[in-house]
């Protein structure tokens, strides 16, 4: 192996290890999940706004 292939793994090695470590599925999970936390959010704020103005006005 010659010098700049040397280099070059042990440049690569520490994404490469991130990359296995992030297990991709997982984290694709983990953002439908977080979306589907604001969309509630956002569903049960709009509620909210709703029953004020029919209930308070």
């Amino acid at each position: 192996m010659s010098e700049f292939d040397q280099l070059r793994t042990t440049t690569y090695a520490p994404q490469l290890r991130i990359a296995k470590a992030l297990n991709w599925p997982a984290l694709g999970i983990g953002v439908a999940l977080v979306s589907l936390v604001a969309w509630d959010l956002a569903l049960a704020w709009l509620a909210f706004k709703l029953c004020r103005i029919v209930f308070l006005q």
